[in-house]
C-alpha cells in the first residue's frame, strides 16, 4: 500500500468517524442528561432521532453541491457547523434546545459518509475501490470502539457536557486534516456538467436505475437493521441480559470490531470471486443468523452468551456488506458520485429512523422485537441480491502468490 493511498484512507476515515463518534459517545450519558435538563428519558432518546434526521437531510444537499463546487469547501462548511452546533449542545439548558442542536449537529455530521464515498469514486473503481473503501471502514470502525469507553470515562472526570467539548474539538482537527492532506478529487471540468438545481430530477433517474437502486437498498435494508441495534442493544442487553454500562461498553466495542473484521473479510473475498459475490455471501450469513437469534428468543433457548456471540458474527456480516454495495452503487455514476453518495446514505439513515421507530412501536420488554426487525431486514435484502443484482462477468483481481 503506498502511503498517498493510506494517507487518503485515514483522512476520509476521520471525517466519517464523526457520525459514530456523535452517536455512540454520549449513549452511557443518556440517563444523567434526562436529569440534568430536567426532562423524560424518551425525550433523551429522541436526540438520537434528531440527529439521525439531519444526518439524512444534510446529506441530501452536499452530494449535488460538491458536484458542482468540488469536495474540499463543502467538507469545511460542515465540519464548521458540526464544531458550532457540538458547543451549542453542551450549553442547551432544555431537552428541546438539545434536539435542536443534535438536529444541526446531525445536519453538519452528514458530510463524511457522502463525501468519503464520492472522493473514493473520484479515484478508485472497482476491486481497488472495494479495497479502499474497506480501508477507510477500517479507521471508522475504530470509532465505536474507544467512543463508548471515552464516555464512561469524561463522566467518571466531568459532566456530561464535556463530551460534546470533545466532539467539537475532534471537529477542528478534521478541519485541519482535511487542510493539509486531504487532495481535491473533483476535477474542474467535471464541476462545470453539475447543477445541483437539477439535483431532483437526478435523484429520480437513480431511483430507477439498475446500476444504482439494488445496492442503495440493500444497503439500506441492512442500514435499518444495523441501527435498530444500535438503538436496541442498550436495553436488551443492560435490562434484559443485565448488564452493567461497563460491561454493556464493552460488549459494544467487542463488536465493532467484529464490522472492522467483516470489511477485511469482504475485501479479500471481492478480490478473489468478484464484489457481488461477496456481498451476497454477507447478506445470506446476516439473514441466517438473525433467523437464529429469533429461534432463540421463540424457543427460549437464548443467554446472554448465545446472544453476543451472535450478535458479533451478525455484526460482522454487516462490515462485509457495506463497502461492497457502496462501490456497486456508485462504480456507474463517476460523473455524479457526489449525489449518487448523497442518495444512497439518504435511504440507509431514512431505512435507519423507520426501523428504530417499528423497533418502538413493538417494544415487549423483551429482545425479540430487536432480533425480528433485524431479520426482516435480512430477508427482504436477500430477495433484493437474488432478484435483482445483474449477474455480470466482473472483474477479480488475482491473489499475489
Amino acid at each position: 500500500m503506498d502511503r498517498k493511498t493510506l494517507v487518503l484512507a485515514i483522512s476520509i476515515g476521520m471525517i466519517c468517524a464523526i457520525g459514530p463518534l456523535a452517536t455512540d459517545m454520549y449513549l452511557g450519558a443518556m440517563p444523567l442528561m434526562a436529569t440534568s435538563l430536567s426532562t423524560t428519558a424518551a425525550t433523551i432518546q429522541l436526540s438520537v432521532m434528531t440527529f439521525f434526521s439531519g444526518f439524512t437531510i444534510g446529506q441530501m444537499f452536499y452530494g449535488p453541491i460538491s458536484d458542482r463546487t468540488g469536495r474540499k469547501p463543502i467538507i469545511y462548511v460542515a465540519l464548521a457547523i458540526f464544531c458550532l452546533s457540538s458547543f451549542g449542545c453542551l450549553t442547551a439548558s432544555t431537552g428541546e434546545q438539545l434536539l435542536v442542536w443534535r438536529f444541526i449537529q446531525g445536519v453538519g455530521g452528514s458530510i463524511g459518509m457522502v463525501i468519503g464515498t464520492a472522493i473514493i469514486r473520484d479515484t478508485h473503481t472497482g476491486p481497488a475501490a472495494t479495497k479502499l473503501m474497506s480501508m477507510v471502514m477500517l479507521v471508522i470502525g475504530v470509532a465505536p470502539i474507544l467512543a463508548p469507553f471515552a464516555g464512561s470515562l469524561i463522566l467518571k472526570i466531568a459532566n456530561w457536557q464535556m463530551i460534546f467539548v470533545l466532539l467539537g474539538c475532534y471537529a477542528a482537527l478534521c478541519l485541519l486534516v482535511v487542510a493539509i492532506w486531504l487532495p481535491e478529487t473533483r476535477l474542474p471540468a467535471d464541476r462545470a456538467s453539475s447543477k445541483p438545481s437539477r439535483a431532483l430530477i437526478t435523484y429520480g433517474g437513480l431511483l430507477i436505475s439498475r446500476n444504482f437502486i439494488p445496492y442503495a437498498g440493500t444497503m439500506a435494508l441492512v442500514q435499518g437493521g444495523f441501527f435498530a441495534y444500535i438503538a436496541g442493544s442498550s436495553f436488551m442487553l443492560m435490562t434484559v441480559y443485565g448488564l452493567s454500562a461497563i460491561s454493556y461498553s464493552i460488549i459494544f466495542s467487542t463488536n465493532a470490531i467484529g464490522l472492522g473484521i467483516g470489511t477485511q473479510i469482504c475485501n479479500r473475498f471481492a478480490t478473489r470471486f468478484g464484489v457481488k459475490a461477496a456481498v451476497r455471501g454477507s447478506v445470506l450469513l446476516y439473514t441466517v443468523i438473525a433467523l437464529i437469534l429469533v429461534a432463540t428468543q421463540l424457543t427460549g433457548t437464548d443467554s446472554l452468551t448465545v446472544t453476543c456471540i451472535l450478535m458479533f458474527i451478525l455484526v460482522m456480516s454487516i462490515g462485509g456488506i457495506m463497502p461492497g454495495c457502496n462501490v456497486l452503487a456508485m462504480e456507474a455514476h463517476g460523473t455524479i458520485a457526489g449525489t449518487a453518495a448523497a442518495l444512497a446514505g439518504g435511504l440507509s439513515f431514512g431505512a435507519g429512523a423507520l426501523s428504530s421507530f417499528v423497533l418502538g412501536l413493538l417494544e415487549n420488554g423483551t429482545a425479540l422485537p430487536l432480533v425480528s426487525v433485524m431479520a426482516g431486514c435480512g430477508i427482504l435484502a436477500v430477495l433484493v441480491t437474488q432478484v435483482f443484482f445483474e449477474d455480470r462477468q466482473e472483474t477479480t483481481v488475482p491473489e499475489k502468490a
